[in-house]
């Protein structure tokens, strides 16, 4: 304080001080939680230049996809089920490091942003078991589809698919190399016929048969979708409203039919740490709810684990507001645990379940060998962190069977036992890296930021005032004679 100044100056100053200290604080704290919000709603909000923005665009988390394919180690001896099962070993895992890109951006005035989504796909060899050269002995999915599609045909066309099936000395089974049957896509005369047939059953879009044919860097397989940006409500940032321009899918009866959910990467803010959330998958054409399992942390960011349930694969067996995933005239067709999937698969008999049947209904199990369903391994979660709807963990696990029938008219088919045949199943495995949680932190504390900093100058500015205050006090009394202090 300057030494020119008088006494009275120098507490003026410093009673001004402290005032000052003490409104900013009382202006801070008043203001402050509509700030932050503000604030917060602006990292938030899916605009161009925000946080979770960029963290949309293109994912920043690191991730991968692990495939493992089950190879039928003993397809000759099918003749001889049940007192034969078939046998299955466990293949893999090939990894693959994934890539999403958000692309074709079209904002819209409703606060909701229309995009394609791109998918990358690299093979990472030093992270997996095996090499994209092996081979796989499993169902000839081709010749299967072939008959099953045409199972109601005329007994021409049965002819000709007979003959044609003999002729290229087609078996129930197959050997092929896991890159064939994976991204590069198999070959078969099989599939032009059914392409050539004049029916409206068969709708096959593509030329070659392979679990992920066509689908690396397509910016249109996976369809277009439309999201709310958030920016009528942070609670519902991330939420689709339709997909392929529709709000419903056509595919599913009632409201099993409707877009709902996220697509998995993006989560609305909420506050209510208890409440199940919703994903819908593409690759399924379907939502998927998953229920609150438990409060988990990684990397000091505490966050929601939601699981995967009985519920996600039940079709009305065991919850009767299942039972619309059922399109059967009998419903339910199958058991609980497998999800027809037919309606998204062009028609084909393809069934999705977890992981080695897990959780769905002993029967499955029980009609093969060599499957071991486990909770830590193939149990479907995903972890968020509820206040930001930052991902933590995500473990996004499907299982691809085929219904293996009879089918009257092909020799090949027409003695098959009746079962699912579990083809491969695959895992999305993602991780919140130290830096998006440094990230999810600052978020975290931004509401209470600006009232800690209010509470510490308030304080400050009441001491000051405290001890100025008392300085004056004791030099007053200090100046004032003993005995007028007295009177």
């Amino acid at each position: 304080m300057c030494s020119c100044c008088s006494d009275m100056q120098k507490k003026l100053v410093s009673f001004g001080c402290s005032a000052f200290l003490i409104l900013f604080a009382i202006i801070l704290g008043t203001l402050w939680p509509s700030m932050s919000s503000k604030l917060l709603r602006d990292k938030l909000v899916i605009k161009n230049g925000s946080v979770n923005y960029q963290n949309w665009i293109r994912t920043p988390i690191p991730m991968y996809l692990e495939v493992y394919l089950f190879n039928w180690t003993n397809p000759e001896d099918l003749d001889k089920f049940p007192a034969v099962k078939p046998h299955f070993e466990e293949m893999g895992p090939y990894v693959f490091h994934e890539v999403h890109d958000r692309v074709n951006l079209q904002w819209n005035d409703n606060n909701t942003v229309t995009f394609n989504q791109r998918r990358t796909w690299n093979f990472e060899p030093e992270l997996s078991r095996g090499s994209l050269d092996d081979t796989v002995t499993n169902l000839n999915v081709i010749s299967l589809n072939a008959a099953y599609f045409t199972r109601d045909s005329s007994a021409l066309v049965k002819f000709g698919v007979n003959k044609i099936l003999e002729f290229y000395g087609s078996l129930v089974w197959e050997k092929k190399p896991v890159r064939k049957l994976l991204f590069e896509g198999l070959d078969d005369p099989m599939l032009e016929l059914l392409k050539s047939l004049n029916t409206s059953k068969i709708n096959i879009p593509f030329d070659k048969f392979g679990w992920f044919v066509d689908r690396n860097l397509s910016d249109t397989y996976d369809g277009s979708f439309t999201m709310k940006t958030g920016a009528d409500s942070l609670e519902n940032t991330g939420m689709l409203t339709l997909w392929n321009g529709e709000s419903n899918t056509g595919m599913y009866r009632g409201e099993c039919g409707e877009v709902r959910g996220t697509t998995g990467e993006l989560w609305p803010v909420s506050h209510n740490l208890k409440t199940n959330v919703t994903i819908f998958a593409s690759d399924v054409c379907r939502s998927l709810t998953l229920q609150y399992g438990e409060q988990i942390t990684i990397h000091d960011v505490e966050g929601s684990k939601y699981v995967g349930d009985e519920r996600v694969f039940d079709n009305g067996t065991m919850f009767p507001e299942a039972a619309c995933w059922c399109n059967s005239d009998h419903c339910p067709d199958v058991k609980s645990g497998v999800f027809d999937a037919s309606a998204c698969k062009y028609g084909s008999p393809t069934f999705v379940s977890y992981p080695h049947f897990y959780l769905a209904d002993p029967s499955y199990l029980d009609s093969v060998s060599g499957l071991s369903p486990n909770k830590s391994k193939h149990q479907f979660y995903i972890a968020m962190e509820p206040h930001t709807g930052i991902p933590l963990d995500v473990r996004a696990q499907l299982q691809i069977n085929m219904h293996m029938q009879p089918i009257k008219g092909y020799k090949m088919y027409d003695k098959l036992p009746n079962m699912m045949v579990p083809m491969m199943w695959f895992t999305q495995r993602a991780t919140l890296t130290p830096e998006l949680a440094d990230q999810a932190k600052m978020a975290l504390v931004l509401p209470a930021l600006g009232i800690y900093i209010a509470i510490f100058f308030g304080t400050t500015g009441t001491i000051l005032v405290g001890v100025f205050s008392y300085i004056c006090i004791r030099k007053w009394s200090s100046q004032v004679p003993y005995e007028e202090l007295l009177r």
